[in-house]
């Protein structure tokens, strides 16, 4: 075995191009498919980073519906309730329940004192219950978590910092604890700092309690998440039949015929979010190894028939077949292991790209990590990889006949090798022809969600948010008074045309509620929608179409009667098209009579299922009409935005909209400004990042496939060239010659896509959940990505068959 290693380094130094090639190219393949299994072990495999994670878990639950879906009057189900019952029938758990879900985090604003400038500015915020981070199994760095009664509606306010907010806003302060700072407008005592390093499931820069017994709360509904750790002694099978005996939340009698509850391990459930698309991604990259192993394969056979004579001398001194194989597989596991290496540094240098690149929650908790698992799986790539592109050229040396070999020398190739290489081009280009497609549809996809009927006017707009979840704004005037003066200042920027101000914009989802029918043929019946609360000149400034009857007015305030805009969805459902003008609807126990509607925007889809942008039934009520604690609650979910259209460019306008809102507060700071196709490009971030991802894989397949075809037709020509030359002697054109070699590469190529095709109709099926307003079978992409395919063979094989024209006949005669 040393012998053997010994010669196989020798061997690849004398063709350092060659060793070279195969090393770079499974960097490539085993640097991508070790980056994605990292994502993969993150979510799927590895544990969480918290004490004994196996006995972490989360209650779901599993309804089965009876009678009329959409009905489901009286169904008061709120996650407290749940809690308590937990708490008190489920002994073999500790539990603690959050208010945001993994990766969700709500913005506050946070003004830091006077020894850091008294200026205010915004953080991500999370709420989390008395012994959540006991829980989990987080012991604070300084201090300690929430207790019990600070946790409870009307107590003194609690703040746990994060490390990195410690650190960079109060610079490490050691006497932190016990001090006030001003969170959400109001005065909250730090009591913790987390270490450095903690990895919680909802990250954020600060938390504060949740509170979830307060009946206004943001658990009063199926908004909190509830987390158990079991207790020592427990298992997860008491406690499931601890679960069986907990009644269902009050009231479920119309709509949930059944309900039942039972733990989900964390780990499993934190990691079913991005399960499909992560087993989709290594499925993506599984494809570019095996199409590098086909690309190697056929180097290592042209390779092979190269040194025919060597082996044939080997065999003829007495080497038996199996002490050749061994050395040609030495020297290949050489190539995988350095091939492998590389693999990894390819991989660490991807991690840092992916962690900036990837949105939050598609990084898993822990972030990416080279542990021992995927390190594993990067030796066991390479090894696998060397047993894959060696195989067929080991098989090869069974052909070699000592007679022929010798007295031809280099000459000769072994029979049927070229319809070998052909082969491997053709299952290389079957498998990029799936790829291809699969970016394809999923471009296409974009393309449709972007040439959706937007239903308003963008152009010139600028939109800016701020976190109005702060005690200063939870009065109704003080909060109607921060709408008013702010709308005034930016309608008196020069430039600008109109301005209003809504919880919700166009591509956003809206407040899910529920409202019953009160006239019409559906009255008296219950039904989801959605909602957004607006200022008068919001329909003009976006320029929404106002169908029939009028839009949201001045003249609509907290003492007139309370009207709704609804738009032409909301008829059609729930009027069937009769005219919804002067009909009524409650929702919250306010009744609303209906006095315009307007034309469909898009819109995140919030309580309806299918595409991520749709049009849905939408109800806009007047800001000042709206139950102040209905817009508290909201503004804990969402942050409002300020709208302005100019007359011309929108660029310059951010610094006078934030100074004409520091003119209604200097203490309220926007948390970003956007245009309303940034908005839509954040509300599609999901297929943009899987397109791009698919993309640039699809792209490494063709280029691996096109560098495939390539050396194919250049070790032809190479192979070749006596007869070649023999062919022109005799009467063959150059035209001729070029296109009897090129058609080898043209003829693998094409077989290639014709299977590629019959694979795309079965393997895409997969993606359809991905995939809106398009086919599988799309005609478009299933007939651009073959004509693309053939388009680049054809050059890969006419470019190196160019080089027949350099051969001359009598030399080539001569030489023999």
């Amino acid at each position: 075995m040393v012998e053997d290693l010994r010669f196989a380094l020798r061997q690849l130094g004398r063709s350092p191009g060659f060793a070279a090639a195969v090393v770079v190219t499974l960097a490539l393949a085993i640097g991508a498919n070790t980056a994605v299994f990292s994502m993969l072990d993150g979510f799927l495999l590895r544990s969480l980073p918290y004490p004994h994670p196996e006995r972490l878990a989360v209650l779901e639950s599993h309804q089965e519906l009876k009678g009329n879906p959409a009905n489901f009057e009286d169904d008061d189900s709120s996650d407290n309730a749940t809690w308590r019952a937990v708490q008190q029938g489920v002994p073999g758990v500790t539990a603690a329940i959050g208010g945001d879900a993994f990766g969700d985090s709500e913005g506050v604003n946070l003004e830091a004192g006077a020894a850091q400038g008294g200026a205010t500015s915004y953080v991500h915020g999370a709420r989390v219950s008395a012994h959540y981070f006991q829980v989990i199994g987080i012991e604070p760095l300084l201090g300690r978590g929430f207790t019990e009664d600070e946790d409870r509606p009307d107590a003194g306010n609690a703040a746990v910092l994060s490390y990195a907010l410690w650190r960079t806003t109060f610079h490490r302060d050691p006497k932190i604890l016990g001090q006030q700072i001003m969170l959400k407008g109001a005065p909250y005592t730090v009591v913790g700092v987390l270490p450095q390093g903690a990895q919680m499931p909802n990250p954020a820069d600060v938390w504060t309690p949740l509170m979830p017994d307060d009946p206004h709360g943001v658990c009063v509904g199926n908004n909190c998440l509830i987390l158990m750790r079991l207790k020592p002694g427990a298992t997860w099978a008491q406690v499931r039949a601890q679960l069986a005996h907990m009644p269902p939340p009050r009231n479920t009698n119309l709509a949930k015929e059944n309900v039942w509850y039972f733990p989900s391990l964390l780990h499993a459930y934190a990691g079913s979010a991005m399960k499909q698309q992560t087993q989709a991604l290594m499925l993506a990259v599984a494809f570019i190894l095996l199409i590098a192993c086909a690309n190697l394969a056929g180097l290592m056979l042209a390779r092979i028939h190269r040194r025919t004579p060597e082996i044939a001398t080997r065999l003829a001194l007495g080497a038996s077949r199996v002490r050749i194989l061994r050395q040609l597989w030495i020297e290949n596991l050489v190539l995988a292991l350095a091939g492998g290496a590389a693999g990894l540094a390819v991989a660490l240098g991807l991690f840092p790209v992916m962690k900036n690149l990837l949105p939050d929650f598609m990084i898993p908790i822990g972030g990416f990590a080279l542990d021992g698992r995927v390190l594993a799986f990067a030796m066991g790539a390479a090894v696998l990889a060397s047993l894959f592109f060696g195989a067929l050229p080991a098989l090869e040396t069974r052909r070699v006949d000592l007679r022929s070999s010798i007295a031809a020398g280099t000459r000769t190739v072994a029979g049927g090798s070229g319809r070998v290489r052909q082969a491997l081009i053709a299952a290389e280009v079957a498998l990029t022809v799936v790829l291809l497609a699969g970016a394809g549809l999923l471009v296409r996809t974009i393309a449709h969600l972007e040439s959706l009927p937007a239903g308003f006017d963008g152009h010139n707009v600028m939109t800016a948010k701020a976190s109005l979840d702060d005690a200063r704004y939870h009065n109704a005037a003080a909060f109607h008074a921060l709408l008013r003066t702010s709308l005034d200042a930016m309608r008196r920027i020069p430039g600008v045309e109109n301005a209003a101000v809504a919880l919700s914009l166009p591509y956003e989802r809206g407040l899910n509620d529920s409202l019953r029918i009160l006239d019409g043929k559906r009255a008296g019946y219950e039904y989801g929608s959605s909602e957004t609360w607006v200022t008068p000149g919001f329909f003009e400034t976006l320029r929404i179409p106002i169908r029939s009857g009028r839009a949201i007015r001045d003249s609509d305030t907290a003492t007139s009667q309370p009207v709704a805009v609804v738009n032409a969805d909301f008829g059609r459902v729930f009027y069937y098209d009769t005219n919804p003008i002067g009909r009524h609807f409650e929702s919250e126990g306010t009744t609303y009579t209906i006095v315009g509607v307007v034309g469909d925007v898009v819109k995140q889809l919030g309580m309806t299922q299918g595409a991520p942008l749709a049009t849905e039934p939408l109800y806009y009520v007047s800001a000042t009409q709206i139950d102040q604690r209905i817009v508290n609650l909201a503004n804990e979910w969402f942050q409002p935005s300020w709208i302005v259209r100019t007359s011309g460019p929108i660029a310059g306008l951010t610094a006078r909209m934030q100074r004409a809102l520091a003119d209604a507060n200097p203490g309220l700071p926007f948390s970003g400004f956007y245009s309303m196709q940034d908005v839509l490009d954040q509300q599609l971030q999901m297929q943009r990042i899987e397109s791009m991802l698919l993309g640039t894989l699809a792209l490494l397949a063709l280029l691996l496939s096109a560098v495939g075809i390539f050396a194919l037709v250049s070790n032809l020509v190479v192979q070749r060239t006596r007869e070649i030359g023999i062919r022109i002697a005799l009467g063959s054109t150059l035209g001729q010659a070029m296109g009897h070699i090129a058609q080898s590469g043209l003829l693998a190529a094409s077989c290639g896509v014709a299977a590629g095709l019959v694979c795309s109709f079965f393997v895409l099926q997969v993606m359809k959940s991905a995939i809106y307003g398009v086919s599988t079978y799309d005609p478009v992409t299933l007939t651009t990505v073959p004509l693309l395919l053939l388009a680049i063979a054809a050059a890969a094989s006419v470019l190196p068959a160019l080089r027949i024209a350099r051969i001359h006949p009598a030399e080539t005669l001569r030489a023999e």
